[in-house]
């Protein structure tokens, strides 16, 4: 996120790789009962991809309100 943020797009490609790397971490997360660990973490990537392209956010907000649905908010 920090890289783009910083220095523009990237291709599609790279953010479809990201966005099976961000489940795939939750998911691992998810196994090892690690979720409550990272939360605040996994929050900021997704608040921190607000301004980038391709659905790349929203694709990152659907897959944390899908393995946080507990830390949201009814404003969410």
């Amino acid at each position: 996120m920090k890289f783009t943020n910083e220095f523009g797009d990237i291709d599609e490609g790279f953010y479809l790789s990201m966005q099976t790397t961000y489940v795939t971490a939750l998911k691992l997360m998810r196994k090892e009962n690690l979720l409550n660990d990272f939360a605040y973490r996994a929050g900021k990537v997704v608040s921190d991809s607000s301004n980038i392209g391709w659905g790349f956010h929203d694709y990152l907000f659907d897959a944390y309100s899908d393995f946080y649905a507990d830390y949201l908010d009814d404003t969410d």
